[in-house]
């Protein structure tokens, strides 16, 4: 399937933003929220889910349902091998290199303690450290994609969003709250902030829009009319966030109306209303693949170059958080960081482009000079012209 520039090169950008909101680094006040009360965790499952709607239709409609199930399925299987990586990675690092620092101690304070059960509970996805439980959310939102999917062809988009949207206004409730303090004393469970039950309703709407993307149809069944309004209404959430920073915390952005975890209504209405003005403007950036091409590869090559990030950002903060790195040399680091992401990603996409070259090579004969001197023998005898395809491999 034809890629989109756009896309690589959005979720290049939100990558190294993420990074640099995952450290302990001065930079966090340009990427943390920068467009309003969302952060780039947003936009990252937003536009993660938009793909793979688009992707799973295509595939649904080219090759049938089970296939596009499939393909949905091994990439969970490879969400989940690099999740395993990226945590053997860290629990290598903490228990034999970095335990003595608080920075770690503060990340993986429950496996330091119980290691045996935090592996079991890791194969399990129930134990999700932090920087380290966003890949079992997407293993867990790669398993809903064939189910959205199979429930709209049933019943309809309509009722399929109705269902999304209910669960996330239960999620409103903290029901899922109520549910880990019941098992917080178990050693293998630690699920993270990140509430799937709210969380849900970005990954079903950006499979909602993204199979809508792929049949030429309007991103929102809503009039044109409320374009300007989405401008105004965006441009009216940016103002109020940075005024609410410069003139102190603002209190009501501490409520639930703008809860992260949760993801209280006012942020996911400030998100939604951001995200109709940027893609209108996305479509721009094919006019600049060349200045944009690092982040493109990123993109490109999303998952490894990802994992490859949590790791650095796990060592970093065992490093920095416990004081021997103070400003700037922490802001350097990061900075350094970034770096090796573009350097990953350049080698990856030069592994991949050797490979295809690999693979689009014509295969020569073993002996071309015996197969053209058989050629005239061949032509001389009817019977065996005759025969001969039919030994030759189809």
């Amino acid at each position: 399937m034809k890629r989109f520039i756009e896309f690589d090169v959005l979720r290049g950008f939100l990558l190294l933003m993420m990074v640099v909101n995952h450290s302990p680094s001065s930079l966090r006040r340009f990427t943390d929220r920068p467009l309003g009360f969302f952060t780039t965790a947003e936009c990252f499952v937003f536009v993660s889910a938009f793909l793979a709607g688009m992707l799973f239709r295509k595939r649904a409609d080219r090759l049938g349902f089970a296939a596009a199930r499939s393909s949905s399925i091994r990439r969970a299987g490879r969400i989940y091998q690099a999740h395993l990586v990226t945590l053997g990675f860290a629990f290598i690092l903490g228990r034999f290199f970095l335990s003595e620092f608080p920075g770690i101690r503060n990340l993986l304070d429950h496996y330091l303690v119980n290691p045996w059960a935090a592996i079991g509970g890791s194969l399990a996805l129930l134990f999700r450290p932090p920087l380290m439980d966003i890949l079992p959310m997407y293993i867990l939102f790669s398993f809903l994609t064939p189910a959205a999917f199979w429930a709209a062809q049933r019943w309809g988009w309509k009722r399929v969003l109705l269902v999304s949207a209910s669960t996330w206004f239960i999620a409103q409730t903290h029901v899922r709250d109520m549910l880990v303090n019941a098992f917080k004393d178990l050693p293998f469970i630690q699920l993270g902030p990140f509430d799937l039950f709210a969380w849900q309703l970005l990954w079903v709407g950006g499979l909602f829009i993204g199979q809508r993307f792929y049949e030429n149809k309007a991103l929102l069944p809503v009039p044109r009319l409320l374009g300007p309004l989405f401008l105004i209404s965006a441009i009216a959430f940016l103002v109020w966030h940075w005024s609410s920073i410069a003139s102190g915390p603002d209190p009501l952005a501490r409520t639930w109306l703008l809860d992260k975890w949760h993801l209280g209504p006012l942020r996911l209405i400030n998100f939604f209303v951001a995200a109709s003005v940027i893609a209108r403007l996305t479509k721009y950036l094919n006019r600049l693949e060349s200045p944009l091409r690092p982040f493109m590869l990123i993109g490109r090559h999303m998952l490894p170059v990802f994992c490859s990030q949590i790791c650095l950002s796990v060592l970093l903060i065992g490093r920095t958080e416990s004081g021997l790195t103070v400003e700037p040399v922490t802001s350097a680091l990061v900075l350094c960081q970034l770096f090796t992401a573009f350097l990953f990603a350049w080698f990856l996409e030069w592994r991949s482009a050797g490979k295809n070259l690999a693979l689009a090579k014509p295969q020569m004969p073993a002996n071309k000079q015996q197969t053209t001197e058989k050629r005239p023998r061949e032509m001389a005898s009817p019977s065996r012209r005759v025969r001969e395809p039919l030994l030759q491999p189809s």
